[in-house]
């Protein structure tokens, strides 16, 4: 058998094996989508002799459903038993191949660097149980220097820490064991903040840490810790943040306020009504236009997914794509033509609570050295970006009433001097995930690992700069890392007077004793799993290398 390679040939020049057992209609519209996007991936496999197509005959209908007049076929030298062993045995041999436990991270790092997802094949249902709920913090940014944020959670780094282990981590302490065990040990009224990133409660990716909000028996132990008048700032997703809230306040504290991390970088998770109602009635949709995708950077500061969208569209030599916009076919389809299922996530919920003071703020503040929020340490300067209500340049400008209804750009509507520090923090603060760079700071001496599927991924994927950073080993394994720039500010507004001790429960990748270290504060830190103590381990003292250099 002689194999050449592909060539382009009139689709006319093709015959389709007549009595081809497979049979293929259901999938014609999704590989003409796959097509009208990504062109050929692969070509079509035919005899050389008479053009009798062996593989690809769905390849070929969509090629005819799209009235395309060539397609890339690659001739065998086979006599006509062996093309129809050869024709049986890839259909089967594809239905032997599965999935691997990566296709939902592939898919997650894809649709949070920005990528639609339709065309792939996958039904609106397929793609909901493998991403199953919005993580919300699945993936971060990007910067310039370390690319797209492709976040994968390997599985084989064996840990440093054991459990049980009391790491000293320059004023720190860092427990590696159960949050509610290390908290009991603790002496009554002994820290003066709680500042923490729990679990969503939302079954993230899967992990069993994940399987619920902490409850009462928590936010006890947080109010018994904490002096009287100090604050606790929890994290919560917005479907599960009702249920932390209510545990808190019967825990004994005092609901303050609540805090939205504005992000802007989460995927709708919608299913399309219509496309589903035409997919129940078996109607096939008519293609009627297109629409080009391809490129998009943001504009609100993040420059590093700028960076990445110019090395994606220039050096790489990707051009913008064409997706294909369908009409309703059926009457169900048309009534619900412009419905979903889901909004697109843009933040995430904290609640603000405090135990109540002993006495007037004012004499518990001296006392406790707690009950306060420092007002001036977290304005926001004028023009930034943590900053995203109205203003001139924001998005929102021109967004305030005069009192005769006209609208004013914020900068003309001081009632009062602007203050030299910047706005009175408000209780939203908008900054985006953290970057992959940031999140490898100091993790380079970690194990670094990559799991074996995304390793093969890298060498099959289409896109360069994707292809690339899924090929890059990772050190700092941890899903859900928040950026240090919104730690920063969290422990800065309830950490009161310099060498504060705050307590996380739940430490995670370590951030919230990395604005600690940075903003001048004592953090115990509590974290279960012996991997991400390590990850904490290094990225902490990375900052503490990095303050003892200046």
């Amino acid at each position: 058998m002689s194999e050449a390679a592909a060539e382009w040939v009139a689709v006319d020049a093709l015959t389709p094996w007549a009595d081809n057992p497979r049979n293929n209609d259901a999938a014609v519209q999704d590989v003409a989508d796959s097509i009208k996007r990504f062109g050929f991936a692969s070509p079509i496999i035919a005899r050389r002799e008479d053009g009798e197509v062996i593989a690809g005959h769905t390849r070929l209908k969509a090629a005819r459903r799209l009235g395309l007049d060539r397609v890339p076929v690659r001739f065998l030298d086979l006599d006509p038993t062996d093309a129809r062993l050869l024709a049986l045995a890839d259909n089967k041999l594809g239905e032997l191949a599965d999935w691997s436990d990566g296709l939902a991270d592939v898919l997650r790092i894809l649709e949070e660097d920005g990528a639609d997802l339709d065309g792939l094949g996958f039904s609106d249902e397929e793609m909901a149980e493998l991403l199953g709920p919005d993580p919300l913090d699945a993936l971060g940014g990007a910067d310039g220097d370390n690319g797209p944020d492709l976040d994968v959670i390997p599985e084989d780094v064996p840990a440093i820490t054991k459990p049980g282990d009391v790491i000293t981590l320059g004023r720190h302490t860092l427990h590696c064991g159960d949050c509610l065990e290390v908290m009991r040990s603790l002496p009554d009224d002994s820290v003066h903040a709680v500042v923490t990133d729990p679990p969503y409660g939302i079954g993230f990716m899967g992990k069993g840490w994940d399987c619920e909000v902490p409850g009462e028996d928590f936010a006890r132990e947080a109010l018994r810790v904490l002096k009287p008048g100090g604050h606790l700032i929890a994290f919560a997703a917005t479907r599960t943040v009702h249920r932390l809230a209510v545990a808190i306040e019967n825990a004994g504290f005092e609901i303050r306020d609540q805090i939205g991390w504005l992000q802007w970088q989460g995927f709708p998770k919608s299913h399309d009504v219509s496309k589903a109602l035409d997919a129940m009635h078996g109607a096939q949709r008519e293609v009627i236009g297109t629409y080009t995708v391809g490129g998009t950077a943001a504009t609100d500061g993040r420059q590093g997914r700028a960076s990445i969208a110019a090395e994606f569209t220039t050096s790489a030599g990707v051009p913008p794509r064409e997706l294909a916009i369908t009409a309703p076919a059926t009457e169900d389809a048309k009534r619900w033509a412009g419905f979903g299922t889901a909004l697109k996530p843009a933040f995430e919920p904290a609640v603000l609570a405090r135990k109540p003071p002993d006495g007037t703020i004012a004499a518990n503040v001296l006392k406790h050295g707690t009950g306060a929020l420092n007002i001036d340490a977290c304005r926001i300067g004028y023009g930034d970006p943590a900053w995203p209500g109205p203003d001139s340049g924001s998005g929102w400008e021109n967004s305030r009433p005069d009192a005769t209804g006209e609208f004013l750009a914020l900068k003309k509507d001081h009632t009062h001097s602007p203050h030299d520090l910047g706005r009175w923090p408000a209780n939203i603060y908008a900054t985006p995930k953290a970057s992959r760079g940031e999140r490898e700071e100091g993790c380079d001496e970690l194990p670094q690992a990559r799991k074996p599927q995304l390793q093969g991924a890298a060498g099959k994927a289409a896109d360069p700069v994707l292809a690339r950073f899924l090929s890059l080993p990772i050190g700092n394994q941890h899903p859900t890392v928040k950026p240090a720039k919104l730690m920063q500010w969290l422990v800065r507004l309830v950490g009161c007077q310099p060498g504060s001790i705050i307590l996380e429960p739940f430490a995670g990748s370590g951030t919230t004793l990395v604005a600690a270290e940075v903003e001048g504060f004592t953090c115990i830190g509590i974290e279960r799993e012996p991997k991400y103590c390590d990850i904490i381990r290094a990225r902490v003292n990375h900052h503490i290398s990095a303050k003892d250099a200046d």
